[in-house]
């Protein structure tokens, strides 16, 4: 079995507590709409390419090498992994992401 992590940035319209409470917006409603439409509301503009030289800092660019399919996106990116690895690689990699701000969310 396969899972993925969706890493973005929150756009300024829902950038606090406060204004994702107003709307009652979850993680959870991000994923969901970014599986059916590639998109939400909610992600903003993140520095993308900079996430992924740090990806490869840490794992390599060997795509084949690496224990995760990356799949960038204008906006955001997603890494695909097996279960066998989830519980050591998404800590690095939201790690990493969180360095350039960017949230994660399993799906």
């Amino acid at each position: 079995m396969s899972r993925n992590l969706l890493l973005w940035k929150w756009s300024p319209e829902f950038n606090s507590a406060a204004k994702r409470k107003k709307v009652g917006l979850k993680f959870g409603d991000i994923t969901a709409q970014f599986m059916a439409s590639g998109d939400h509301p909610a992600i903003g503009d993140a520095d993308i390419t900079g996430f992924r030289a740090a990806l490869e800092a840490v794992f390599g660019a060997d795509e084949l090498a690496r224990p995760f399919v990356l799949k960038l996106h204008p906006k955001c990116a997603v890494v695909n992994y097996s279960e066998a690895v989830r519980f050591e690689l998404v800590p690095k990699v939201a790690d990493i992401g969180r360095r350039f701000g960017l949230n994660a969310s399993e799906f």
